[in-house]
């Protein structure tokens, strides 16, 4: 009778031997994908470093890297071109692109537009019939700011002619000096700013006057969602799980916009992320969910501005396919 030491000494050889010869599992490399932002490092992508910081990304067996926008590029180019996969871009900008490869919406962040239009408080000015004969400066190309105020001053039936347009300046040194008494803004950006410096300021909000955009939006190609729609639905998984937790832990999420923010100073940094929750988590349906009366809507408003010159469906410029099924609720 075989002692009990040699027993085990067998079984232990037969299952080596048995386990040496099943199959090695061979780890798939990660998808290498590049996210174009709208503008530089801040809370404004939060959510999208957290998805990276706490490895959700990881999790789809996905490695992103970060592009940031800049004053004056287009940021539409990377992502036509190849050099991108996603976009971050305010919907308006993309809608008025001269392309036979239009870019293709997957999911909404601000699901409200942050722009506004800001005059000093003791400027008297405080409703849009009150632009008539003032000066105002606009970004220059930024097309959301502009179509926002011509369709709400055609809307209130006032004369967007009679507003006197000045350059733009991003450190608001005309706007302070009074050489213009009404700047175009973020409210995630400027109106903090602003008071920061300790001034009080009027703000005439488009949205209070019908004029309901979409602002930040996550876009990719049709060739993307054609030749690796599997890629789409994990990069956006994994992105609306970092907004979700974006949204739900803020101070978490300030905390990892630091590492990467061009400003990283905290109380601006909270500011920024402080003023985007209404934007990003409005109460209605889940986070990134988009509506198409919405979509009509601002395709509505580019045709009659002129902005849109060749009409298209605007139901093929973003798909409700992903959303759907990471929520696994239909559109209706």
């Amino acid at each position: 009778m075989k002692s009990i030491v040699g027993i085990l000494f067998t079984l232990i050889l037969e299952i080596s031997l048995l386990v040496g010869c099943m199959p090695k599992q061979v780890k798939v490399p990660s998808d290498e994908v590049t996210l174009q932002l709208k503008w530089v490092h801040q809370a404004q992508f939060a959510g999208f470093y957290v998805a990276q910081e706490k490895g959700y990304y990881a999790e789809e067996n996905i490695n992103v890297t970060f592009l940031k926008g800049e004053a004056g590029s287009n940021n539409i180019e990377p992502l036509v071109s190849g050099q991108a996969d996603f976009l971050v871009e305010a919907p308006e900008v993309v809608l008025a692109y001269s392309s036979p490869h239009k870019p293709i919406a997957i999911a909404t962040i601000y699901r409200r537009s942050p722009i506004v239009f800001i005059a000093l408080a003791d400027s008297g000015i405080r409703k849009p019939s009150d632009f008539l004969g003032q000066s105002m400066a606009v970004t220059a190309g930024s097309l959301d700011a502009e179509v926002q105020l011509k369709a709400m001053m055609e809307k209130l039936d006032l004369d967007v002619n009679e507003i006197k347009m000045m350059p733009y300046a991003y450190d608001y040194s005309s706007f302070l000096n009074r050489e213009v008494k009404i700047t175009c803004g973020y409210s995630t950006g400027a109106v903090i700013r602003l008071r920061q410096k300790g001034y009080q300021v009027n703000l005439i909000w488009p949205s209070d006057y019908g004029i309901d955009m979409y602002s930040d939006t996550i876009f990719t190609t049709e060739r993307l969602i054609a030749e690796n729609p599997e890629l789409v639905t994990r990069f956006l998984r994994a992105s609306l799980k970092g907004w979700q937790e974006a949204v739900g832990n803020p101070q978490m999420a300030v905390e990892m916009t630091l590492k990467y923010a061009k400003e990283p100073e905290l109380e601006l940094q909270s500011k920024m992320m402080e003023a985007q929750l209404p934007l990003v988590h409005t109460g209605e349906d889940q986070i990134g969910w988009m509506k198409a009366e919405r979509w009509e809507g601002m395709y509505q408003i580019l045709l009659e501005e002129g902005i849109i010159t060749a009409p298209f469906d605007v139901n093929q410029a973003y798909t409700m396919r992903f959303l759907e099924e990471i929520y696994g609720v239909k559109a209706r």
